[in-house]
């Protein structure tokens, strides 16, 4: 006997809204999108949101805040739309879509059954509060850590500190210190590093020290997430 499907999928008719941005402003962009969402709480609330980003100049850092700043007023970013690579490659590894010019609807394929062998984690697919916001510097010997949640980071942080999350770690200045994701066992927490110099990282248990940050990882914003059990850096 056949078995039915587990999985039906379905075309949704919710709204779904897309945001051009004409600026790596961030500063700009934090007031207007402000704004936008308190002028209009009904509409975008919880709404999900496609960012379609024509700024040359953007950078996947400012991607990543500008996607920070949704959240905060309480919008979804589920994708971009966007020429350049560097974006496309962030948005693919943060989990997000990559939309083309159209977004006219495919015919659905017919779902496949995936078959996992593997005795399951429970830290894999675990639901995150808010991430925890540090605006501030970091200071050697410091210790930050982000319970329950992923941890995003504004300022440098020092040689000697620690920063420390259960799930995914963001960080958009130098990071000079040891940086810690998924503390808790999440194989799938990522870290980013705008401007890499530092000490130590570590996914799950998993991790690299650096006495010499390699000269292909010196001060450029690197991405780190684990494959077949191994960090994998990538160059963004």
């Amino acid at each position: 006997m056949k078995k039915p499907n587990l999985i039906e999928v379905k075309t949704q008719t919710e709204a779904l809204y897309t945001l051009r941005v004409l600026t790596n402003n961030l500063d700009d962009l934090l007031i207007e999108i402000a704004d936008l969402a308190s002028k209009n709480k009904k509409q975008f609330q919880h709404a999900p949101v496609i960012l379609e980003i024509e700024n040359k100049h953007f950078q996947a850092n400012e991607l990543a805040v500008l996607i920070e700043i949704l959240t905060q007023n309480d919008m979804v970013a589920v994708g971009i739309r966007s020429r350049k690579q560097e974006l496309i490659d962030f948005a693919k590894f943060s989990g997000l879509a990559v939309f083309g010019k159209s977004l006219t609807p495919s015919k659905p394929k017919t779902p496949k059954k995936i078959i996992n062998d593997e005795s399951p984690n429970p830290h894999q697919d675990k639901v995150y509060q808010a991430p925890k916001i540090v605006a501030n510097k970091v200071y050697s010997s410091a210790q930050v850590v982000a319970m329950d949640s992923d941890l995003v980071l504004l300022g440098v942080v020092k040689s000697d500190a620690e920063v420390m999350s259960y799930g995914s770690v963001s960080a958009y200045k130098e990071v000079q210190g040891k940086v810690f994701a998924g503390i808790s066992g999440d194989e799938k927490a990522t870290i980013f590093i705008h401007s890499f110099n530092a000490q130590l990282v570590s996914i799950a248990g998993v991790y690299k020290r650096f006495d010499v940050v390699p000269t292909k990882l010196y001060a450029r914003s690197v991405m780190i997430d684990l494959n077949k059990g191994k960090l994998r850096f990538q160059i963004v």
